[in-house]
C-alpha cells in the first residue's frame, strides 16, 4: 500500500494536481445512438503514424480485459499463456472532455501484478475517435509495452492516477455520468507466449481501421503477416463501449450484433442450425453486469468453420445485427489479435 501511495503521489506531481467536483446526472441512453452526443459519430478517427508490431513466430497468446467506467482501479485475470513470454501489451481507452492534445495524465496508468510493485506506464497514443455516444470531446486509445512486468498468467491491476480520474464510486454509468470529466472505458492485456503458431497484433497504428461511424453495421479487414503454422486460427477482438441496453436492462433486438468473418458467422444471435457462440461480442462482458462498456472476446475461427484465411491472407470482419437494422450500440474497435 505504501508503494502504491508513493507512485500515486509521484504521478500527481509529474502531471499536475487537479481537483474535480461534479453533479452526477443520469444518462439513460449513454452508449447508444439515442444519446444526444451520438451525432458526433460522423467525425473522423485520427490514427497515428503507421507501424507494425512485430510478427511473432513459435508463439501463442492469451488475452483478457476489464471495465474502468466509474472506477479508479480494476483487475485483469489472465489465463492461457504458455511461458516463456515473448511480449506483453496493455491497451486502454478514455473519453476526454476537452479537445486534443490530451493532458499527460490520460496517457498514464498505474499497473502491477497483484502482490507486486506498482509502476507508472506511459502509453503510446494509437488514435483519437469520436465519443461513443457519452458526450465529451473525443476518445483516446493507448498502448504500453509491459513485457518486463508480465511474467505470464495471473491477476493484474490497472489503476487511474489523479488528476485523471472521473467518477470513482462504482456507480451505474447510466445513473451517474458527467461528460465534463474523463470517462474511462476499459483496459485489455495481450500476452504472447510460446507455442506452435504465428501471432499478429494489429491496432490503429498497425492499420486496422477504427470504424466510423461506430454503429453497426460496419466492416473492416485484418491483414495477416507471416507464415501459417497449420494450427487453428484464433482471433481476439478488443472493443470499447459494448452494452446490453441501458444498465442491466437488455434492449429488445437493439443490441443483437452478429459477427461474420470471411462470410461465416462466428458470434451473436443465430436462428440457424450452425450457431456457435450466440452471445454478442459487444455486450460489455469484461465488466458484467456493471459497468460493461469493454470487451475482449476470443474465438477459434477454424472450429467455427471459417475458411479462406490462408488463401486470402486476411480476415474480412463484418458486424451486423440479427434484426437487420442498425444497432443502437456505439462501438469502437481497438485492436485485433490473430494466431494462425
Amino acid at each position: 500500500m505504501k508503494n502504491k501511495l508513493l507512485i500515486m503521489a509521484s504521478m500527481a506531481a509529474a502531471v499536475g494536481i487537479g481537483s474535480f467536483a461534479w453533479a452526477q446526472q443520469p444518462r439513460p441512453f449513454g452508449g447508444s445512438n439515442k444519446d444526444p452526443s451520438a451525432s458526433q459519430a460522423a467525425r473522423k478517427f485520427t490514427p497515428r503514424a503507421p507501424s507494425l508490431i512485430p510478427v511473432f513466430t513459435s508463439a501463442q497468446y492469451g488475452a483478457a480485459g476489464t471495465g474502468l467506467r466509474n472506477r479508479q482501479s480494476a483487475t485483469i485475470n489472465l489465463s492461457g499463456v504458455i511461458p516463456p513470454v515473448q511480449a506483453a501489451y496493455l491497451y486502454w481507452g478514455v473519453i476526454n472532455p476537452s479537445p486534443p492534445p490530451d493532458p499527460p495524465y490520460l496517457s498514464h496508468v498505474i499497473f502491477r501484478q497483484v502482490g507486486g510493485t506498482p509502476q507508472i506506464l506511459a502509453g503510446t497514443l494509437l488514435a483519437t475517435a469520436p465519443s461513443p455516444c457519452w458526450g465529451g470531446d473525443h476518445t483516446s486509445y493507448y498502448r504500453a509495452l509491459v513485457s518486463s512486468i508480465v511474467p505470464g498468467n495471473g491477476l493484474y491491476e490497472v489503476q487511474i492516477a489523479p488528476p485523471g480520474v472521473g467518477i470513482t464510486d462504482g456507480s451505474d454509468p447510466w445513473v451517474e455520468a458527467n461528460s465534463t470529466l474523463p470517462q474511462w472505458e476499459g483496459a485489455s492485456l495481450i500476452v504472447v507466449g510460446t507455442g506452435p503458431s504465428t501471432v499478429n497484433i494489429t491496432d490503429s497504428i498497425a492499420g486496422t481501421p477504427m470504424t466510423t461511424p461506430p454503429i453497426p453495421p460496419f466492416s473492416y479487414t485484418v491483414n495477416l503477416y507471416g507464415t501459417p503454422s497449420g494450427s487453428d486460427a484464433i482471433w481476439t477482438t478488443i472493443n470499447a463501449d459494448g452494452q446490453i441496453g441501458a444498465s442491466v436492462i437488455a434492449g429488445n433486438n437493439l443490441y443483437d450484433e452478429q459477427v461474420t468473418i470471411n462470410g461465416t458467422q462466428v458470434s451473436g444471435p443465430n436462428e440457424g442450425p450452425n450457431a456457435h457462440d450466440t452471445d454478442s461480442d459487444y455486450n460489455g462482458n469484461d465488466a458484467s453486469p456493471l459497468p460493461q462498456l469493454w470487451d475482449t472476446r476470443t474465438h477459434d475461427l477454424t472450429r467455427a468453420g471459417v475458411t479462406g484465411i490462408v488463401e486470402s491472407g486476411s480476415l474480412a470482419v463484418t458486424v451486423s445485427s440479427l434484426s437487420g437494422g442498425p444497432s443502437l450500440d456505439c462501438i469502437e474497435v481497438v485492436a485485433n489479435v490473430v494466431s494462425f
